[in-house]
């Protein structure tokens, strides 16, 4: 099948369309977290906004080294959430969202990919399904914090580390203002939960969150069944 005539092409279209406004959303909501002096949510959310520009980049150039033609115009029927609330709350709604493009958003546009025969890019769709899920766990992390007043505190004591000088130190409960370089406390690294050393969350502003690994499953199973079917066609 030609990537033109199938519906491969316009669930790229679609998610083309939702990474290019999430994109946008986290510079928003990154801009704003600047303004309430929260400086290292402000550089999660923009790490954030990189990584969909850049899924959204994967996503047209395979329209466009694959459709192959130049004046390519495909219509889709698609619905976008377009909320606006306060910080806090658009930490959980983008969280929400994140989570749903992992769970059933990426998967099902990777299982038509592999029926129609688009396994390369179904393979991107699975990779990217896991990067989105760490999105929502990310988000979900840090609005559970500030909505609950404890961005900047926890039950036991843990390392709290300056993003501007490095100054460290360990305690329940973070300094309002840099012993070393008097940066406001929003410049601290957020202690979020963490488990697998090789999850690549860095390039998002922090080290590693857990992240789930099912995700790939429901599409290596259709891609064993398109080619047993594929055998049974030749016999």
């Amino acid at each position: 099948m030609e990537l033109k005539n199938s519906e491969t092409l316009k669930n790229l279209t679609r998610a083309f369309a939702a990474e290019c406004q999430d994109g946008a959303k986290y510079q928003y909501m990154a801009d704003e977290a600047t303004q309430q002096n929260l400086s290292y949510v402000s550089t999660i959310l923009k790490g954030l906004a990189t990584n969909e520009m850049a899924h959204a980049k994967v996503f047209y150039e395979y329209i466009y080294q694959n459709a192959k033609e130049p004046n390519l115009n495909v219509e889709i029927k698609a619905s976008y959430p377009m909320a606006h609330a306060p910080l806090v709350e658009m930490l959980k709604i983008k969280g929400d969202n994140e989570k749903k493009q992992a769970e059933v958003v990426y998967p099902a546009f990777a299982k038509t990919a592999v029926k129609e025969g688009f396994t390369d890019i179904a393979k991107k769709l699975e990779s990217i399904a896991k990067i989105e899920a760490i999105h929502g766990i990310i988000l979900k992390q840090i609005y559970d914090k500030l909505s609950t007043d404890t961005l900047f505190c926890s039950d036991k004591i843990v390392p709290w580390k300056c993003s501007n000088c490095g100054y460290q130190e360990d305690s329940k409960k973070a300094w309002k203002k840099c012993p070393l370089c008097s940066q406001n406390q929003g410049m601290i690294k957020l202690n979020l939960d963490c488990s697998r050393e090789d999850c690549g969350c860095a390039s998002a502003g922090f080290d590693k969150v857990k992240m789930p690994l099912n995700s790939s499953k429901s599409t290596k199973k259709a891609s064993q069944t398109t080619k047993s079917k594929s055998k049974s066609a030749k016999k």
